[in-house]
Parts: structure tokens; sequence; C-alpha cells
């Protein structure tokens, strides 16, 4: 991974943990800045290769722990979603939408 992808993934990372206050929007964990790289995930809620530039906004980003980023994962891997974890569910827990991502992202669809 090239320097610039680092800084651009670090930077997406600590934007979206601040927004959220080091707290995982799926259960309420709270972490520190100090822990949040090891206790938490920035997880892209629109898959990153669906989004322009990789989809690095905070309008598509969310903070959250291990397990809660497993159940957000679930969408991405075609698995039933539980409750409270579908894409449309984690963007209102930001106050965001897919069509507010992909502006922020610099592109609209066709």
């Amino acid at each position: 991974m090239s320097q610039r992808k680092k800084r651009i993934r670090q930077q997406f990372r600590a934007t979206v943990f601040a927004r959220d206050g080091y707290a995982c929007r799926g259960c309420g964990f709270v972490s520190d800045p100090d822990r949040a790289d090891s206790e938490l995930d920035a997880h892209h809620i629109t898959d990153r290769n669906e989004m322009p530039n990789g989809g690095y906004v905070p309008k598509n980003g969310i903070t959250l722990c291990e397990d809660c980023h497993q159940k957000a994962e679930a969408f991405h891997r075609g698995e039933p979603v539980q409750d409270g974890f579908t894409p449309e569910d984690l963007y209102a827990r930001i106050g965001s939408s897919q069509e507010e991502a992909i502006w922020a992202a610099g592109w609209e669809e066709s």
C-alpha cells in the first residue's frame, strides 16, 4: 500500500472515530484515542469498491467495535443482516445517507 493511501486511511479512521466520540455506534462500547486503533474499526457503510475514491469520506464511515463490525459486514458478504445493521440503519445512526456519501466523495450517480 502506498504512503498516500495509508495517510488517506488513517485520516478517515481518525475523523470517523473523533466524530463518533471514540464509541461504537452499534453497541455503545467506548474506547479512547490511545486504544481506538486496536479496539474500533471505521467501517465503510457502502463498500469501498462501489464508491468513488474508495469512499474515504466521513459520511460513508461509522465507528464500530469488532462484534458490531462483523454484524455490519454480513451485508457485504451477502448474508442475513441483523436488525439495525443494514446500510440504511448505519447511515441513519450518523445522520447521513448513501446519496450524501456519494456527493461528499465528489461523484454523482448516473
